[in-house]
């Protein structure tokens, strides 16, 4: 009775501090969704209040009439082409050096390479993107914030943690029986690996999504502006237009909110799957 006591103890206070965490997280995403519908003069008001005193919508209007749909569509565009070139690639890669590990020698010391590309801080690799970029005539071109990033190593390190652990023998059989290398991809490798596919989508579109160095630099003209770069572009000579930040930051995690919301069981699964661990 005194071991079942203490664990209803210990259970209740990690529950109780898993609460305020969750809460401390989650509150600045609520005080930007009141201050987005308060009017300039109540966002610096002191004493500071979390409620909008005279809730005001103007700043959506203004923002939706900047052109906000236009930023929606091209940074839909960016995270769903990148995202689909993502996963493929990602599988393909994953599936080589999990199927071949054993024919081809040297496989493993080639993901070693890959993982090692992880070590190169970002900044280095975003200039040489946008030397990549200039060099391919994609300046000022959503291609240009697509092509650079197509790969990544958590992909790959994910599809290939999951392909190990199914055995060798179900791609062996298929040789037998006729099947291409191909066949077995799409047709074996790839279904089984759906909850890997489903939390890197999720993952490579939130990356996408949430975009900025690479399109700063590459994209220059405002129709080609993502939302993260129109958001940025609030911030002039003559000051900054707080309302319509916070109205287009709101607008901005919307989707991925949602997104995650339904699909959160997936990425747990996904990462069960792949090994990953966090």
């Amino acid at each position: 009775m005194e071991g079942s006591a203490k664990r209803k103890a210990e259970t209740v206070c990690m529950t109780i501090l898993g609460l305020v965490v969750a809460g401390l997280m989650v509150f600045p995403i609520i005080w930007l969704g009141f201050s987005s519908f308060k009017p300039s003069t109540e966002l610096f008001s002191y004493p500071l209040h979390l409620f909008p005193q005279e809730p005001s919508g103007a700043s959506y209007v203004s923002v939706v009439a900047d052109g906000f749909f236009n930023y929606v569509k091209n940074s839909l565009f960016l995270a769903v082409a990148g995202t689909l070139i993502t996963v493929v690639i990602s599988a393909m890669c994953g599936y080589a050096l999990a199927v071949y590990r054993k024919e081809i020698p040297y496989v493993n010391k080639v993901f070693a390479v890959f993982l090692l590309g992880t070590l190169i801080p970002g900044e280095i690799l975003t200039i040489t993107q946008f030397t990549v970029v200039s060099e391919m005539g994609l300046y000022n071109n959503i291609w240009g914030c697509i092509l650079p990033v197509v790969t990544t190593t958590t992909g790959i390190f994910m599809y290939r943690q999951h392909y190990m652990s199914i055995p060798l023998e179900l791609v062996e059989s298929a040789r037998l029986d006729g099947a291409s290398e191909f066949r077995i991809f799409r047709s074996i490798m790839l279904p089984l690996g759906s909850s890997v596919t489903i939390t890197l989508t999720i993952f490579s579109f939130m990356w996408r999504w949430n975009d900025y160095i690479l399109p700063l630099m590459v994209l220059s003209d405002q129709e080609n502006f993502t939302i993260q770069i129109a958001i940025k572009s609030y911030i002039g000579t003559m000051g900054v237009d707080w309302n319509s930040i916070l109205a287009a930051s709101i607008l901005s995690i919307l989707p991925i909110i949602v997104i995650f919301i339904i699909l959160q069981r997936y990425i747990t699964g996904g990462l069960a799957a792949s090994g990953v661990k966090g």
